[in-house]
């Protein structure tokens, strides 16, 4: 992978930069209206006593003509046959020793290839699929001008693994959005596990209005989806409606904005004796992370929209804006994170989101949805 270093990233360009205009985006809606119209059938998954919750994201795996889905819980690998949500194992991954993945995992890829965790952020730990550690990778040291390095793979922010070239590539997300960080650029790396190497993989800046956003939890952090089949990086940002583009021959931004009235309100930061206190604004609307469907070949940008209280309880209003894979935006579709989680996993046969709020021992439904 030929690495896009060097971009000086001028990021509000003139409107004509964007894709359309918000009228021509209006016209090109086809896919609208509440997501749950969009569901054709729940699958149910196996839990067993010793396992609190289910995750919301599984990655599919075939074996010769088996499918699998398999996710993280904890400490645990639980894998599933698909589509019959059962049980197949279980494996407990060890936290010190040989083959310990660490006591604070930011993160983990499940690949063909055995499973990624950001371990400690210290290193990424290569294991199998019993758990046996086959490498670690430590990661890069962490310059002064990035202050604190947080790699991870945690909301949304996925790993991505190319077994082909055996690369990996990772993304480093700041905590608290600073000053001092406006100028850093080198927020996305790329693990050579063959040769043993790091590089940057993405250069880019935080747009200068992230300026009014300094100490936010919510609003100065940034996510990354990469496209493998056309080579492009997706950046996007919780409080601008378009996303940046990169790929290797150049830099544009795109429009994936809502069709909602959107009101972002700064939270705060607090030392409160020897604790820092995250206060982030519960009311304010924010872009979330992008999942991409390769197989509907469609991309979903979460939007919290607006979530407080009313007479009749805690709300909370969320959409996904909906683009095809030339990057245009196709359609906007409602739906309550309170009763569905904003993210999920794809399969040959549609994306699949977690039911919330389950209250079953013995089993935990995902919706299908195909658009």
């Amino acid at each position: 992978m030929r690495k896009l270093k060097n971009f000086t990233l001028i990021y509000f360009l003139s409107s004509v930069i964007l894709a359309c205009s918000s009228e021509e985006n209006q016209k090109s809606v086809t896919i609208e209206g509440d997501l749950l119209d969009y569901a054709t059938d729940t699958i149910y998954f196996e839990k067993d006593l010793n396992t609190k919750s289910l995750p919301a994201e599984f990655t599919y795996l075939k074996e010769g003509n088996k499918e699998f889905l398999l996710g993280r819980s904890g400490y645990q690998l639980l894998k599933y046959e698909y589509p019959t949500g059962k049980l197949v194992s279980k494996t407990t991954f060890e936290k010190e020793g040989p083959d310990g993945i660490g006591g604070y995992v930011s993160g983990n890829l499940i690949s063909e290839d055995g499973i990624f965790f950001i371990s400690n952020q210290k290193e990424i730990t290569h294991t199998d699929f019993d758990g046996k550690a086959l490498n670690r990778y430590p990661l890069p040291e962490t310059p002064e001008d990035r202050l604190a390095a947080n790699f991870s793979a945690n909301r949304g922010n996925k790993m991505y693994w190319n077994g082909e070239k055996e690369t990996l590539m990772v993304t480093d997300v700041p905590f608290l959005l600073k000053e001092k960080l406006m100028n850093y650029r080198d927020w996305v790396w790329e693990f050579d596990l063959k040769e043993n190497t790091r590089d940057v993989a993405l250069q880019f800046t935080f747009p200068k209005e992230y300026n009014d956003y300094f100490d936010d939890p919510e609003l100065g952090v940034y996510f990354h989806l990469f496209l493998k089949k056309t080579n492009q990086h997706l950046v996007a940002f919780p409080a601008t409606d378009s996303i940046l583009v990169f790929s290797e021959e150049n830099s544009s931004k795109i429009f994936a904005g809502s069709n909602s009235q959107l009101e972002f309100k700064k939270g705060k930061t607090e030392a409160q004796g020897e604790y820092t206190v995250f206060l982030p604004s519960v009311e304010t609307s924010r872009y979330q992370s992008m999942m991409h469907d390769p197989y509907q070949g469609l991309i979903f940008r979460h939007l919290i929209i607006e979530q407080g209280k009313n007479e009749n309880g805690v709300f909370s209003k969320n959409s996904f804006v909906i683009l095809d894979e030339s990057l245009s935006k196709i359609g906007e579709v409602s739906f309550s994170s309170r009763i569905i989680s904003s993210l999920g996993f794809c399969t040959p046969n549609g994306l699949y989101l977690k039911m919330m709020n389950q209250n079953s021992d013995d089993q935990e439904a995902y919706i299908r949805f195909i658009f």
